[in-house]
């Protein structure tokens, strides 16, 4: 059992399919399928389902998957620092930030920045279907973005979650200011809601919440970035929005205020992932921590 061959067993298990995979490995197929029937042969058991539409992975795939990432985050993590060592070059790494959290991760990135003389630092902001697409095709090496739903193919570090606030614009701040906002407050009231761009996240979440509490729910927008809603209610919007407490910035003008929710409503969780076999603990461990 040799680590090419474990490279790109995962590949497959990340990608979903030997096409797709090959494509990513930049090799034909049929090497790659050759590669795969020898690693079945040698462990003596499938370790896919193959169906048309994916390749899914059996019980005894599930744990060579699991134990190949450890050993080939290991390996990766080893051949970097060595050539670091080597050539004293820095070590070029590429981080994806969802718009969700641009203000919570600040300063994050500037701990990495200080702590971190060796890095050469490249920073992507994009919404979190997108970062996911670019993990899988290794376009960028972790996202800082809400924890996935599904934790395959992922290695997930959550950070403490963040709380959920309200943004009520100034036509009915009066109604709301110095008091705690409950969901039925908001039947009627026009409303801006968070939203990826692709797959289920807060928004669904949120929305499911929405109709279980309010008569008449009024969903106006839908945009995939914080900043934008607090621009659009200095901008004049009136109504109300749901947002991570740490992306909140007090308008200038005095368009909108914040408001408490009067219940504990925890659907903002930030995190730090990298793809299984990629990840390094250079990578996710906080600078504080080391």
């Amino acid at each position: 059992m040799d680590l090419k061959r474990l490279q790109y067993f995962c590949s497959i298990a990340e990608q979903g399919s030997i096409s797709k995979a090959a494509r990513l490995l930049n090799i034909a197929q049929p090497p790659l399928s050759k590669r795969l029937q020898e690693l079945e042969e040698e462990i003596g058991s499938p370790l896919f389902i193959r169906s048309p539409r994916k390749m899914q992975l059996t019980e005894a795939g599930t744990f060579l998957y699991r134990q190949a990432c450890t050993i080939l985050s290991r390996v990766n993590s080893l051949k970097r620092q060595t050539i670091m060592i080597a050539t004293r070059k820095k070590h070029v790494v590429n981080i994806g930030i969802s718009y969700l959290y641009l203000r919570y991760f600040n300063q994050m990135l500037l701990d990495y920045y200080h702590n971190r003389p060796d890095w050469d630092i490249n920073v992507v902001v994009s919404d979190s279907s997108h970062l996911e697409e670019m993990l899988i095709g290794q376009a960028i090496d972790i996202a800082l973005m809400q924890s996935p739903a599904d934790k395959q193919p992922w290695f997930v570090r959550e950070l403490e979650a963040v709380d959920t606030i309200a943004v009520i614009s100034a036509h009915y701040a009066a109604m709301f200011a110095g008091k705690a906002l409950h969901f039925t407050d908001l039947s009627g009231v026009p409303l801006i809601l968070l939203h990826r761009i692709g797959g289920e996240g807060t928004y669904e979440i949120l929305r499911n919440k929405l109709y279980e509490k309010i008569e008449q729910v009024n969903i106006s927008i839908k945009v995939s970035e914080p900043k934008l809603i607090l621009e659009m209610m200095e901008q004049g919007f009136a109504g109300a929005a749901f947002i991570p407490r740490s992306e909140f910035v007090p308008s200038p003008q005095g368009k909108y205020i914040s408001c408490p929710l009067a219940e504990s409503f925890a659907i903002y969780k930030p995190a730090m992932v990298t793809l299984s076999t990629t990840q390094d603990r250079q990578l996710w461990a906080l600078p504080a921590e080391e």
